[in-house]
């Protein structure tokens, strides 16, 4: 194992709004340089819409670009290799990591990754008794696209889409022979190696087979904190390399299908995940904490689709198991971990495994018609090491559950500018089994008071928009539409939430009852495109959104039934919280030698009751910002500058406890060599700027970052 330190620099300017703005402000202003490129050689034009070969839509979706679609163009752009790198860009969505599960999620306007639940290619990325996953172990090398869908997601998903969703999409092969090969190499600041990751793909699209595999892997040394970082006495993190930073990522792709007819595609997708996420790094200020180390995280999915067309009628089907395997090993201290001395192996044996059957009927030009069926059946065992022999391990408690869901939705279109669109679910929670250790020494003492009862749950969830398009312009290049939508989304508390113990802290609570979200938005969204005149394209998406969640989850103190002395954690539905803000994405591309874009978001925050007290949310900042610019001075030749900027927010829920805003510059250049090849350099956090995404957890200072792609 690996045991890295690393060194990140505090980068304070006094009034960073002020130089983001400038820096902003200048870096858009390039976009109308009217250089020498009107006689540059135009860029290859990318494949028509009906030429790229894709998985069908989770979602039905609109015929266009939006800011909440992370395209492969995209992701190699940010040099995003994970899907926490790759959605950091969209409006809304706020990264949030570190602590000692050592995770790295993100909100989606306030809901957490428990309630924007991540779909790949259909399938739930989710380990079953936390009902979240780790968004940096989804390696995105064998991606598509990503799609975010915040508040107004489609009935046919399923349950648990309180915040919307998150549909990633896996590419399938477009040629009769492809391959590509991509390496990545990132150094810190003083040069030493940093990280590495690789991507190796082979495909075949014949008349009527097709196949491809990716190989992705990614070996994390360390990362190098910045240099104005200084460290805390009595604690282990010393300047330069993160305590702990080390991790490895392996991810292998399997897909084969068929289409034996023109409206027929059958495909069986194999994945294997393993993960080393290592050790929790520790807060940097504290001398007292205790460590996690995760040695194993691995996944196994199969699953087979299917699509078939007759008519106005298409069906889709899906069928899949996934199997998760967690461990998880507790230093008490810091001289436990010198020593060697662990807590007894904690391990997860999960799986899941379930299916989803769509139906869709085009009743006419302006009605159609879509149903939904999915069921999810998930299992936990929670197992615990013996004191003496460590891989002994014995059962400490078994969950097994089902879900079931029926969705609906309908879309009328009366007339040629208005679509209405109305969505109506209904989702079920039957648990099957419950079991622990605890709960049968309490039957045996006859303590009904303690015995924990598991129960059914139903619900239903229903949705509304309107949709109207202006008329096209003249040109036919020009498109405006307004929309208005209604969503009420819910989430069953998963089973950590009702039953974990959380190892003597907390009582479970079996009645704990759903949480309930009505979200309303009006959006905008603007396109024109002409290839001819000097400004090609411009796009414009914003929204204004308000959400209000109710029954919120929330953690109390409660007496202990057992020793009345002291108390314990309950979770309870206690609090009621309201998001509301604006969202604006503008792009603009002048021909085919400069385009850039931004992404802001303004968010904002009411809390209606707080059983504890709380008078702050954790780390959601007022305002994000990123933006990019993208100029080829030559065909083959793209420099791209990016920005980020983070509001300040808060680190505690008593509002008095406060991190800095800051802001982030990286700079990439791409270079194609012939047909076959490219080569990208780049700098990222260009400044060695320290920030902090959750509090003492210290970020990367600046490295350098070099890789190579093949393709054929």
């Amino acid at each position: 194992m690996k045991n890295s330190k690393l060194r990140k620099k505090y980068f304070y300017l006094s009034g960073p709004m002020i130089r983001c703005a400038l820096f902003v402000f200048v870096f858009f202003l390039s976009s109308f340089i009217p250089c020498f490129a009107q006689g540059i050689d135009t860029v290859e034009e990318p494949l028509a819409r009906d030429e790229v070969f894709r998985l069908p839509e989770a979602e039905v979706t609109a015929d266009r670009d939006t800011p909440e679609l992370v395209t492969r163009e995209e992701m190699d752009r940010e040099g995003a290799n994970d899907l926490w790198e790759a959605v950091k860009s969209v409006p809304g969505v706020i990264l949030s990591g570190g602590g000692r599960r050592n995770d790295s999620n993100f909100s989606v306007r306030g809901f957490g990754s428990d309630s924007v639940p991540v779909f790949v290619d259909g399938i739930i990325a989710a380990n079953p008794y936390r009902g979240e996953g780790d968004s940096a172990r989804l390696l995105t090398g064998d991606m598509e696209s990503i799609e975010i869908k915040k508040g107004f997601s489609s009935e046919l998903l399923g349950a648990n889409t309180l915040g919307g969703a998150v549909l990633l999409r896996t590419a399938k092969p477009k040629n009769p022979f492809e391959a590509s090969l991509k390496t990545s190499f990132d150094f810190d600041s003083v040069f030493h190696y940093a990280d590495s990751t690789s991507v190796a793909s082979i495909g075949t699209k014949l008349d009527f087979f097709y196949a491809k595999a990716v190989f992705q892997y990614r070996d994390v040394d360390h990362f190098r904190l910045p240099g104005s970082f200084e460290p805390t006495a009595k604690n282990p993190q010393e300047k330069g390399d993160r305590l702990w930073s080390d991790s490895d990522d392996i991810k292998l792709t399997l897909m084969a299908g068929v289409t034996p007819i023109s409206d027929m595609d059958i495909w069986l997708t194999y994945v294997y995940q393993d993960a080393d996420k290592g050790y929790s790094p520790p807060d940097v200020t504290t001398s007292d904490f205790s460590i996690w180390h995760w040695p194993v995280w691995k996944r196994y999915s199969v699953s087979l689709n299917s699509t078939f067309g007759i008519g106005p009628f298409s069906f889709d089907a899906l069928f899949y198991f996934d199997k998760y395997d967690n461990r998880l090993d507790e230093y008490y201290h810091w001289k436990a971990y010198e020593l060697g001395i662990h807590a007894p192996h904690s391990d997860y044996d999960e799986y899941s495994l379930g299916g989803r059957l769509i139906g869709k009927w085009e009743i006419n030009s302006w009605n159609m018609l879509q149903g939904a069926a999915t069921y999810k059946k998930e299992d936990h065992r929670g197992l615990r090491g013996d004191m003496v022999n460590e891989n002994e391990l014995t059962e400490e408690m078994h969950v097994n559950e089902d879900t079931w869901s029926l969705g609906a939705e309908y879309s009328i279109n009366p007339w040629e500018p208005l679509t209405i669109k109305a969505g109506l679910g209904l989702d079920s929670l039957i648990p099957n089994e419950y079991w622990n250790d605890e709960n049968e020494y309490n039957k045996l003492l006859d303590a009904d008071y303690f015995i924990v009862k598991t129960q059914k749950m139903f619900l239903y969830t229903w949705q509304a928009g309107v949709f109207y398009k202006f008329p096209k312009s003249e040109e036919g290049s020009r498109n405006h539409e307004l929309r208005f939508t209604y969503a009420r989304k819910n989430h069953f508390p998963n089973m950590a939430q009702r039953y974990s113990t959380r190892f003597g802290t907390s009582l479970p609570n079996p009645n704990l009852g759903p949480e309930i979200a009505n979200h309303f938005e009006l959006g905008y969204y603007f396109n024109f495109n002409n290839s001819e005149k000097f400004i090609s394209a411009f796009t414009l998406n914003t929204a204004v959104y308000y959400s209000i969640v109710d029954g919120k989850i929330v953690t109390v103190e409660w007496p202990n039934p057992h020793y009345s002395s002291a108390s314990v954690d309950l979770s309870r539905n206690l609090d009621s919280t309201s998001f509301w803000g604006f969202e604006l994405a503008p792009e603009l591309s002048l021909k085919d030698f400069l385009s850039s874009g931004l992404a802001f978001s303004w968010n904002r925050y009411t809390i209606n009751h707080s059983q504890n007290g709380i008078e702050a949310l954790t780390y959601y900042p007022e305002i994000t910002l990123n933006g990019y610019v993208v100029y080829k001075p030559i065909k083959l030749l793209s420099i791209i500058p990016r920005v980020e900027y983070i509001g300040s927010r808060y680190a505690d829920t008593e509002g008095k406890s406060e991190l800095d805003s800051y802001f982030l510059a990286h700079l990439k250049v791409n270079a194609d060599i012939g047909k076959y090849f490219s080569l990208s350099a780049g700098v990222e956090n260009i400044f060695d700027t320290y920030y902090e995404i959750r509090q003492y957890s210290p970020m990367a200072g600046r490295s350098f970052t070099f890789s190579f792609t093949a393709r054929y």
